[in-house]
């Protein structure tokens, strides 16, 4: 009996020993599997941290590009606003051109009527190039490669010769007749003489009459000097000549 309960009670133990380990590997199966689980969330948790992440930076990339396209946006609108206000700006100002042009055409005929007028009425020194160069003004204005403002600007520079001419004296040499080749003096617009190249006959225009009146001998060496004053070849002095007579008007 006692050797009977003794086996039984080795079996049991054996069977409560095998039930503990069965037991053990279970329990180390189970937290094999709970640890591969685990390890498994713990992926699914760092992908969707880094996908949160990456979405949060592209969402801030987005963000940005947003933020510097309405700045942009907003530029554009301000060039363009500005550009339009320059557009009109040009179209006024060409319309105002238009019209500018239509009445300067007219204003430089009559300057330069009243510049052949002057030279015509004037003392007769280089006449041919005065002439020719009016000449050429009128042809200028009927001229369709030039622009008006340059057509203003060459007969301003006209008008600016002519004022000069005033303001300078001159020597030159050029035909008094067909064979006749004389010296010129031209003292501003004052006086205008010419003096024979053998220097012996001189005379002054009269502007009263319309021709040259001769002068006296006494008068040919101030009118060499004059020459020589006119081309730089004697230092400035006074001279010795007579003026022409001043035209009165009642």
């Amino acid at each position: 009996m006692f050797k009977i309960g003794g086996v039984l009670l080795l079996m049991l133990s054996i069977s409560a020993f095998v039930s503990a380990e069965n037991l053990l590997e279970a329990s180390e199966s189970q937290a094999q599997k709970n640890n591969k689980n685990a390890q498994l969330s713990q992926k699914k948790v760092d992908g969707l941290y880094d996908s949160t992440r990456s979405d949060l930076a592209e969402y801030r990339t987005i963000t940005n590009e947003i933020e510097q396209l309405k700045v942009y946006n907003r530029q554009m609108r301000e060039i363009v606003r500005s550009q339009n206000e320059e557009l009109t700006s040009l179209q006024q100002q060409i319309d105002q051109v238009e019209q500018t042009q239509q009445g300067i055409m007219p204003l430089m005929e009559r300057m330069l009527m009243g510049l052949e007028q002057f030279v015509q009425l004037d003392l007769p020194f280089l006449l041919e190039e005065r002439q020719d160069r009016i000449s050429v003004l009128r042809a200028l204005l009927v001229a369709g490669d030039t622009t008006v403002s340059e057509k203003f600007r060459r007969v301003l520079e006209a008008y600016q010769i002519e004022l000069e001419y005033g303001r300078t004296i001159e020597a030159y040499r050029a035909n008094l007749s067909e064979n006749t080749m004389v010296d010129y003096l031209r003292i501003g617009r004052v006086a205008l003489y010419h003096l024979s190249l053998d220097g012996q006959s001189a005379s002054i225009w009269d502007k009263k009459s319309q021709q040259w009146v001769k002068l006296d001998d006494a008068y040919t060496r101030s009118l060499r000097k004059g020459l020589s004053i006119a081309r730089q070849q004697a230092a400035p002095s006074l001279l010795e000549l007579p003026l022409p007579t001043l035209e009165t008007r009642s």
